[in-house]
């Protein structure tokens, strides 16, 4: 600590931070930020090995709405109020740049178009607020974000959220239905 700050020259001072590794790796800061990563889970195709690997885009948008409430949930914590920022990026660390096929289920026919991930992350404000009070506005918030990174790869929409809130249940397998909880199909 100095006591000779001037304004020209202020001092930095250190942010305090969590960091957590796992499925889901990410950093907590003191001040509210919140940096979260999660595998995306790209499959072989099981009818043509050499092609494009699969990206099933239900499982993302599911993982984006968890990932959305936790940077809402932190920041509420840590007493931050007004607006959230977020952005939402698809990186892959499996030493390839090739393009990937998007899969909206297993039942769903045709698969999407084989695309490169998107270069440029999608970015949204929402009103903290609102998407720690009602979770419709998590799932709103992580639509426009995921919407976006889908149109980027050549798809219409995300397959089972909704811009109005809604979980599309029935568009879910016996495993992601069990993993929600408190959600009308």
């Amino acid at each position: 600590m100095t006591t000779n700050a001037l304004p020209e020259r202020p001092v930095l001072v250190g942010r305090r931070q969590v960091r957590f590794e796992g499925a889901v790796t990410g950093q907590l800061h003191q001040d509210g930020s919140f940096y979260g990563a999660r595998y995306i889970s790209l499959q072989s195709d099981q009818y043509n090995s050499d092609g494009p690997k699969r990206l099933y885009h239900r499982g993302l948008e599911l993982d984006l709405v968890a990932q959305v409430q936790a940077a809402a949930a932190w920041a509420a914590e840590t007493g931050a109020a007004g607006d959230l920022v977020l952005s939402a990026a698809l990186h892959r660390f499996d030493g390839s740049d090739g393009p990937v096929r998007l899969v909206a289920s297993e039942e769903a026919f045709p698969d999407g178009p084989a695309a490169p991930l998107p270069e440029t992350p999608a970015q949204t404000t929402a009103d903290l607020s609102a998407i720690v009070t009602d979770r419709r506005e998590a799932v709103v918030t992580a639509y426009t974000l995921v919407a976006d990174l889908l149109a980027d790869m050549g798809a219409h929409q995300p397959h089972v959220l909704t811009s109005e809130g809604d979980i599309l249940i029935n568009r879910l397998n016996a495993d992601h239905r069990r993993e929600l909880t408190g959600w009308d199909a």
